[in-house]
């Protein structure tokens, strides 16, 4: 794989390969989550579709040849048709995600943060909650700790055995013992019947002595298993914590590195973008697909957007329906939020589900990421 540094206007604008002077200009940009391609981006994607059968600067297995290979891994490209500060018309090609184990390819535009740079703060900061997982990973292997897990769910399972039968042998001789003072009452003298229930008395107290210390025992035995391993889980909790806090920690940092630009110059990264939706944390991926890469360079670089369109090239993912060469929208969770900020104050084509309540709900399994 060719991998470049720097991807500059001249990198990525491609020019139409065929004459487009007898196909006019779209009025307003496509409207992106249902559109039908107008027919340059047809062009633009016939031309990107040519391209990636033909390049032999890179090698990807898309599943295009082979249906049935399973290390096949199918991809979406997205094509924004442009016209630059010199008047010519052209598009920009972008793919979502990586392919051929990188983000930077000639001919497609950049991501909008490389993750993968030799100097980004990612890989160390990633490395290090990995090591951090191992280390908890290997003392959660600790055999000791399921043997005194085990233990206490006996223990304490015991306990309520124990006890509970205690206090119904205890229920039934206090029974017996209120029918002997009964008794008493009525057959014993005076004499007979207090020495009687001093005895009763006695067996009473040490009914009552012998569940405190069965309880005394099975508690200090509880204790000191629970003890035990607590010593053992105690530093995987710490370390478990730790981690969480330093993947929110490089989470957000690495959401703050993804910085859009829209037609008005204005930028804003994707916890800004996705503070005020119901997820309030950007969805894994969020910023990498096709659309808000295209957008964002051509923004970035002075172009004028006019319109564009995805396709699915390559085998289909087992998570979703997807067919080679077919136009799909952009996703409704990862890129509505973001591209609601890049295209404001763009006049688009009307969005047909504002109107048609039946076609937004069958459309629902369409925008699912």
């Amino acid at each position: 794989m060719n991998h470049i540094s720097m991807h500059t206007p001249a990198h990525c604008f491609t020019r139409f390969n065929q004459s487009i002077d007898t196909l006019s200009l779209p009025d307003r940009f496509t409207f992106p989550f249902f559109y039908k391609p107008h027919p340059l981006c047809v062009l633009a994607c016939e031309q990107l579709q040519q391209h990636l059968l033909n390049q032999a600067e890179w090698q990807h297995n898309f599943g295009v040849a082979d249906d049935d290979d399973i290390s096949a891994t199918g991809k979406m490209f997205g094509v924004l048709l442009v016209r630059d500060d010199a008047g010519d018309i052209g598009f920009l090609s972008a793919f979502s995600g990586k392919i051929a184990g990188g983000n930077l390819l000639p001919h497609f535009v950049p991501p909008v943060f490389d993750m993968l740079a030799k100097d980004c703060f990612f890989p160390d900061e990633q490395g290090a909650i990995n090591h951090i997982s191992r280390q908890a990973k290997t003392l959660q292997g600790n055999k000791l700790i399921d043997e005194l897990t085990d233990l206490l769910v006996q223990s304490q399972a015991q306990y309520t055995i124990e006890v509970t039968a205690q206090q119904s042998q205890m229920s039934m001789t206090r029974k017996q013992r209120k029918d002997q003072r009964l008794l008493a009452s009525q057959s014993l003298s005076t004499e007979q019947q207090q020495q009687l229930l001093l005895r009763l008395s006695k067996e009473s107290i040490s009914e009552k002595n012998s569940l405190r210390d069965l309880k005394m025992h099975w508690t200090q035995k509880i204790l000191s298993v629970s003890k035990q391993l607590n010593t053992l889980t105690e530093e995987i909790d710490l370390l478990l914590a730790r981690r969480k806090s330093m993947s929110n920690t490089l989470q957000h940092k690495l959401f703050s590195q993804y910085q859009f630009l829209n037609n008005a110059g204005q930028t804003k990264d994707l916890n800004q973008i996705f503070k005020d939706t119901a997820f309030t944390v950007p969805p894994a991926g969020a910023g990498e697909c096709a659309a808000p890469k295209l957008l964002h360079y051509a923004f970035k670089h002075g172009f004028e957007v006019l319109a564009m369109a995805e396709f699915w090239w390559g085998m289909a993912p087992k998570s979703q329906v997807r067919q080679h060469k077919n136009y799909y929208p952009a996703c409704i969770g990862k890129c509505q939020p973001i591209l609601a900020h890049m295209l404001a104050g763009i006049e688009l084509d009307e969005n047909p589900l504002l109107n048609n309540p039946a076609r937004g709900k069958q459309l629902d399994i369409i925008y699912q990421d």
